[in-house]
């Protein structure tokens, strides 16, 4: 890749941007891997008939090799049929503690009754499982406020067994990112480089 041999320092740390690459990466594994990182908890863009549609997932893996993200949802979900009718995606990152914003862009890969959706139900917690569980797909209007759960899934007094009945309507999104968008906000004057997978090209960008 090309690159530009300009170093950064960022809290006392030098930084050329081949090593600023790996940093977002390890701040991804990171993310993936600590439920409390800010990381952990991404906002994903997808389109649906032209228009922007938000919502925050939980990042549950990230494989730098792959240059992959992953994570979970109901294959009932609105989101889901978004990415299946086009699956252009972004996500949105930001750590406040180091005032660094990633802006994630890529195309998603739908998981859905696999070895890698076996894998990931397996090691599913309870809690998570329940989410799974409801009658009725998610976004579907209701006439009261409802966790759309039974009683007793709603309160956890229900079997491994009984929750893998949920295990059809799980489904994992895979992000195959195309691009990094890294910012560093400094009052002194922000920072920001770009990493292009497409194209090949790492580049320092005015902010």
């Amino acid at each position: 890749m090309k690159e530009n041999a300009e170093r950064i320092s960022i809290n006392d740390i030098t930084y050329n941007l081949s090593d600023l690459e790996t940093d977002c990466w390890n701040r991804l594994l990171t993310g993936a891997n600590k439920s409390k990182d800010p990381f952990h908890t991404p906002c994903i863009a997808t389109i649906v008939q032209k228009e922007v549609s938000m919502r925050t997932v939980v990042l549950r893996k990230a494989i730098p090799t792959e240059r992959e993200l992953r994570f979970h949802t109901d294959i009932r979900s609105k989101k889901w049929a978004e990415l299946a009718h086009h699956n252009s995606i972004s996500a949105l990152f930001y750590d406040a503690s180091s005032r660094i914003q990633l802006r994630v862009k890529g195309k998603a890969k739908l998981h859905v009754n696999n070895e890698i959706t076996a894998e990931a139900w397996g090691k599913t917690t309870l809690s998570s499982r329940k989410c799974y569980l409801t009658e009725f797909s998610p976004s579907s209007l209701a006439a009261s406020p409802t966790s759309g759960l039974a009683e007793h899934i709603e309160q956890e007094n229900f079997t491994l067994l009984e929750s893998e009945a949920g295990q059809k309507n799980f489904g994992i999104v895979s992000i195959i990112v195309e691009s990094i968008d890294w910012l560093w906000l400094n009052h002194a004057g922000h920072r920001r480089a770009f990493f292009d997978y497409k194209n090949g090209l790492n580049q320092w960008m005015i902010p």
